[in-house]
C-alpha cells in the first residue's frame, strides 16, 4: 500500500528478514520469532511499515488469538490491533495513521465490521489521541487494571499490568 506518488510508504508481512530491525525497534527476539510463526496460521498477520525499504513500525493484526495468550480462548474484540509501535524518533509524522488506515483496509477486506485496539492513555497519551482523532471511540469510560501475560517459545515468561481502555472504530 503506497501513501502517495511521491512518498515510499508500503506495509507488507513481517519475514525472517526484518529481525534484525524489529529486535532494535522491541528487543524480544523470541517474541518476534514467535510472531512469524504465528502469521503462518490463518488469523493473524503480523506487518511491518517501511519507508523508502526501511522498516520503521510494526502491529499485529489478530483475528484469532494464539492459544498460549493469557486470553487465547476468547473471541471477544476481534480483530484486534495489538502492539503497534513506530520508531520513537519517527513518531507524531502520520507514520501511525498511514499504518492504522492500513490495517482497517486489511481488516475490512476480510469482512470484518469493527477494528478494535486498546491502549493505556495514562502512560501514552500521544496514542490515545491519536486512535480519537482516527475515529475510534472508548468502549468503557475510564480505563480498568489489567494483568498480561504469556510464554514464548523459549520458556521466557513476559507479563505486564497497565491501564487499559478498549476501543473500536467501525469500517
Amino acid at each position: 500500500m503506497k501513501r502517495s506518488a511521491n512518498e515510499s510508504l508500503s506495509v507488507r508481512d513481517a519475514t525472517e528478514a526484518d529481525l534484525d530491525v524489529l529486535m532494535r525497534l522491541k528487543p524480544s527476539l523470541a517474541v518476534h520469532r514467535d510472531r512469524l510463526r504465528d502469521a503462518c496460521q490463518p488469523g493473524f498477520r503480523y506487518l511491518v511499515l517501511e519507508d523508502k525499504e526501511s522498516v520503521i513500525g510494526f502491529v499485529c493484526l489478530v483475528f484469532v488469538r494464539p492459544s498460549y495468550w493469557s486470553d487465547g480462548n476468547s473471541t471477544e474484540q476481534l480483530p484486534t490491533a495489538i502492539d503497534f509501535l513506530i520508531d520513537a524518533p519517527l513518531r507524531s509524522r502520520g507514520y501511525g495513521s498511514f499504518l492504522l488506515r492500513a490495517v482497517e483496509k486489511l481488516a475490512a477486506a476480510s469482512e470484518a465490521k469493527q477494528l478494535y485496539l486498546w491502549v493505556d492513555p495514562i502512560l501514552n497519551p500521544r496514542a490515545y489521541a491519536l486512535y480519537r482523532r482516527l475515529g475510534y471511540q472508548p468502549l468503557q469510560e475510564h480505563p480498568y487494571p489489567f494483568h498480561w501475560e504469556f510464554v514464548d517459545s523459549e520458556g521466557h515468561l513476559h507479563s505486564g499490568d497497565t491501564w487499559r481502555l478498549d476501543m473500536v472504530r467501525s469500517l
